[in-house]
């Protein structure tokens, strides 16, 4: 079989329906199941049918970019049989060498009567029409390979890191030099749960001598890895004695959107501290009830547990720098402060799928092009005394055979 067969059948567009209607088919399939899309992405990325079907399809998609390409860049020579196989062509009489000259002058040709005769002549327009489509199935392919890529090899870590901490994460060294966050002093958060966005919130990192500021929208790349801030906390220090055993706590403390609540172990005894934050007032008005919250200088409703339900345990309203005793526990709050979760990843294959992703969007802008880009040809040979002429449309094809007809009637009625 020869290679242009080869990549014909590779790059049919009938295989290319058949693999998309089999990862639907398995979809479907599993949709009957719990958790189907995490089903779905496991037999894909990981399973051998899958990548079977996944490499196939990257490689049906790279063949047809080659089979359309070759298609119009090689030309088939011209011959009588050529002009028949065109959507339509005409047979005229020639008069003359004047009809040659017409005949080529009316679809746009030029040459002698003699190189006509002996040659033929073909005359077509828009034969890079298909670069809009190539680029998409170029940008497609760059998304999928990375896709794969990335299902392979991405390691992600996150870490809690304080001002003027550092941090091995993922082979780096990473330090935290100074956290900012634009938290509101009046915070009014309706009903027990509550959504916490994170605008303003910014923290200055140095990667392997490399700082960079990092924010919890778009990640920011340093060294081939990339860093984005997934939450944010509070760091508080606090020393607690209980049964005369002093502990000198840094806590991090989970404390955002209001409601959450964090524990806080000590090293020695069996206590231990449970963490909310409480609210500056309350305030009802009907059947809604909402609470305020200063999160710029946050009060802490603390709990000390000791073999008592939560419930029946002593509990306390503490602002930092305040000292009090809550049931068999003295507690001395220190200086408070932010902590993020950094989240660390490597993925080789996130740059090649930013690349593919503009990619395709650039061809598919380009495509819009294709209403009024597109290919046609004409072509005529001279056969005896007659002149075989005929053209083909890309699309379009009802006009371009009547454009057809009105010139070759003329053309006809003037022989």
């Amino acid at each position: 079989m020869s290679p242009s067969r080869i990549i014909a059948r590779l790059g049919s567009w009938w295989l290319t329906a058949f693999l998309l209607l089999s990862l639907w088919a398995v979809y479907l399939l599993f949709s009957f199941g719990r958790n189907p899309y995490p089903a779905w992405i496991e037999l894909l990325f990981h399973a051998p049918a899958g990548i079977v079907i996944y490499i196939t399809l990257i490689i049906n998609l790279l063949a047809a970019s080659i089979r359309i390409a070759l298609g119009r860049l090689r030309r088939p020579p011209l011959s009588p049989d050529y002009i028949r196989s065109l959507d339509i062509h005409a047979v005229i009489p020639i008069a003359g060498e004047e009809t040659i000259n017409e005949t080529a002058g009316l679809f746009g040709m030029t040459g002698s009567p003699a190189l006509i005769r002996q040659q033929g002549r073909r005359r077509v327009t828009g034969t890079w029409s298909f670069l809009p489509g190539t680029v998409f199935r170029a940008g497609l392919v760059l998304v999928l390979i990375s896709l794969m890529i990335t299902a392979h090899s991405r390691r992600t870590h996150d870490a809690s890191l304080r001002a003027g901490e550092d941090r091995d994460l993922l082979g780096a060294r990473v330090s935290l030099s100074a956290i900012t966050a634009d938290l509101p002093a009046d915070h009014l958060q309706v009903g027990d749960d509550g959504t916490f966005l994170l605008p303003g919130v910014s923290a200055r990192i140095e990667v392997d001598g490399k700082t960079a500021v990092v924010t919890p929208g778009f990640p920011t790349g340093i060294n081939g890895r990339w860093y984005r801030i997934r939450h944010l906390g509070y760091s508080q220090a606090l020393t607690v004695v209980v049964h005369g055993s002093k502990n000198d706590v840094v806590a991090d403390l989970d404390l955002l959107p209001p409601g959450r609540s964090s524990v806080v172990s000590l090293p020695t005894g069996s206590a231990f501290l449970t963490f909310t934050l409480d609210p500056d007032r309350t305030i009802t008005k009907g059947l809604l009830t909402g609470r305020q919250y200063n999160l710029v200088k946050p009060a802490y409703r603390v709990t000390v547990q000791e073999g008592k339900p939560r419930e029946k345990a002593d509990s306390r309203r503490l602002l930092p720098g305040e000292r009090a005793s809550v049931g068999p526990a003295q507690i001395s709050l220190g200086d408070q402060g932010l902590l993020i979760r950094l989240q660390a990843v490597s993925d080789p294959g996130l740059l090649p799928l930013y690349a593919g992703v503009v990619i395709m969007l650039t061809g598919l802008c380009a495509l819009c092009s294709r209403f009024f880009w597109y290919e046609q040809e004409a072509a005529l040979v001279v056969h005896g005394n007659e002149i075989l002429a005929g053209t083909r449309d890309e699309f379009y094809k009802k006009w371009g055979i009547e454009r057809f007809q009105r010139r070759s009637d003329a053309l006809i009625n003037r022989s």
